[in-house]
C-alpha cells in the first residue's frame, strides 16, 4: 500500500471521528445533566424542608393515642396492648408490601429500628397490611417474603379488623388514611409526629422525633400542636 493510501486512511479515521464527536458530546451532556439531577435529587432528600401540615407539624401532634391492639404476624411474640406502650418512645408504621411508597420508606425504617433497638424505652410496631380484604390470606407469606429481600430482622403486626388504623383516625381526627402511616409517641402516649405518605428526608425527621421523646423534651408551642 502507498504511503498516500496510508494518509488518505488515516485522514479518513480523523475525519470519521470528528463527524462523530457531536454524538460524544451529545453524550457527554446527557451524561452530566444526568449527574446534576441525581445530586440534586439527593441534596434536596436529605435537606428538604419539613412539611407544613404533616409530620411534626401535623395538626395531630400533642393529642394522646394509645389504643393499640395488634397481633403477631411474623417473628413470633405476644400481642400488643395499650399497657406495652406505657413509658415507653413507640415509632409505628403501616404499610404493606403492596404499596410502593411504603418500600420507598423501609430502607429507613430498618436503619432507625437497628439504631434505637438499644434503647429499652424504645418500641417499634411495624403493622402490615393487605391492600384489599381478600389479600388478608396471603398477608404472612407476603411479608415474609418482603422482609427477606429488604433483610429485616424485626417483627411484624396485624391489625385485626383494623382496629388500630380506625382507633387512630378517631383519635388524631384524620380525614383520610394511607399508606405508609408513620407516628411517633411520647411515654405518655401524645403524638410527636404524624407522617402520610412518604417522601425522601422524612426519615431525618422521624429520627429527630424519637430522639427528641427519647431526651424527653417537651413538645414545642406551635400553632400544630396546642394544649388539650
Amino acid at each position: 500500500m502507498s504511503n498516500f493510501a496510508e494518509s488518505s486512511a488515516s485522514e479518513q479515521e480523523l475525519h470519521a471521528t470528528k463527524r462523530g464527536s457531536p454524538r460524544l458530546w451529545l453524550w457527554l451532556t446527557l451524561l452530566a445533566a444526568l449527574a446534576g439531577v441525581m445530586a440534586w435529587r439527593m441534596f434536596n432528600g436529605h435537606n428538604a424542608v419539613e412539611e407544613e401540615g404533616n409530620g411534626r407539624k401535623h395538626a395531630a401532634v400533642g393529642m394522646k393515642f394509645a389504643a393499640v391492639s395488634l397481633e403477631p404476624l411474623t417473628g413470633g411474640g405476644q400481642p400488643i396492648g395499650e399497657a406495652d406502650l406505657a413509658g415507653k418512645v413507640t415509632l409505628i408504621n403501616f404499610w404493606g408490601p403492596w404499596c410502593g411508597y411504603c418500600r420507598d420508606e423501609f430502607p429507613s425504617l430498618v436503619e432507625s429500628d437497628e439504631h434505637f433497638r438499644s434503647q429499652k424505652d424504645f418500641l417499634f410496631l411495624s403493622v402490615s397490611s393487605p391492600g384489599t380484604p381478600a389479600g388478608e390470606a396471603t398477608l404472612r407469606e407476603e411479608t415474609e417474603q418482603f422482609l427477606r429481600q429488604q433483610r429485616a430482622t424485626f417483627r411484624t403486626l396485624r391489625d385485626p379488623d383494623d382496629r388500630t388504623k380506625l382507633a387512630l383516625i378517631t383519635a388524631a381526627q384524620l380525614e383520610h388514611f394511607g399508606f405508609p402511616t408513620t407516628v411517633v409517641l411520647g411515654r405518655d402516649g401524645t403524638i410527636r409526629g404524624l407522617w402520610s405518605g412518604y417522601r425522601p428526608g422524612d426519615e431525618r425527621y422521624v429520627r429527630e422525633a424519637i430522639e427528641s421523646a427519647l431526651r424527653g423534651e417537651a413538645l414545642p408551642p406551635t400553632d400544630a400542636n396546642p394544649k388539650r
